[in-house]
């Protein structure tokens, strides 16, 4: 670590920049010449602390200049530093981030349960969604794990997944017959498969098949209110 002169543009805010090992330098706040500015045109020597560091340590040093600046402005005021110049160069062995690998780790499994856990509760939906057409209890119970995987999908952020969800849980209102109910849900969930519709195409066929079977159901429910 040692000062030196250094010839450029003088700026009134200290100035890092990290040198890779390419050689390729990085800046940070530094300010961009405004037009008609003096300082432009008039280079002056601007004094330069050059540290070289490995990159793991020069991190540190780099995140204490930018954020905490409590050192850079103590550079700046005794010493007269006006340009940080960290060099960083490959530590003699490379370290392993086990908190971050901890995490990374954890948040794989959890998504390979809930997939899995997703496979299941889609079959045993798919089961007693088909008991439904018979049995009103069945299309509850199918019901209830359409909003548990929709729970899920909550869970996971994501919105296509979410959808399909509530497609299925609309398949169980019908066949309780709570149909302006699944209508509105199915007009809903159509809007946003058509807005989507480049990213998931199924979505918008999804939505066709249970309009269907909505407006089936719809002719069946007049042709009893004509026959009573």
């Amino acid at each position: 670590m040692f000062l030196r002169e250094h010839t450029t543009t003088m700026s009134a805010s200290l100035t890092v920049c990290v040198c890779d090992y390419w050689k390729r330098c990085h800046f940070h706040n530094r300010r961009e010449p405004e037009a008609g500015d003096c300082c432009s045109q008039t280079k002056k020597p601007l004094r330069r602390l050059t540290v070289e560091v490995d990159a793991i340590n020069g991190n540190y040093y780099l995140r204490e200049f930018l954020q905490q600046r409590v050192m850079g402005d103590r550079l700046k005021k005794v010493h007269g530093v006006q340009l940080i110049w960290l060099e960083f160069h490959p530590p003699e062995r490379d370290t392993i981030d086990y908190r971050w690998a901890h995490i990374l780790a954890h948040t794989l499994w959890e998504h390979i349960e809930v997939e899995h856990l997703m496979s299941w509760l889609s079959t045993l939906g798919g089961g007693f969604s088909a008991l439904g057409e018979q049995f009103e209890r069945c299309a509850e119970t199918a019901g209830k794990i359409s909003l548990q995987q929709l729970k899920i999908g909550l869970r996971l952020g994501d919105p296509f997944l979410q959808a399909r969800c509530k497609l299925y849980y609309s398949i169980s209102l019908i066949q309780r017959g709570q149909l302006r109910v699944a209508k509105h849900l199915i007009r809903e969930q159509y809007a946003f498969a058509r807005a989507n519709e480049e990213k998931d195409v199924r979505l918008v066929r999804m939505c066709h098949g249970i309009w269907h079977r909505l407006a089936y159901e719809y002719e069946q429910r007049g042709k009893r209110k004509i026959g009573n």
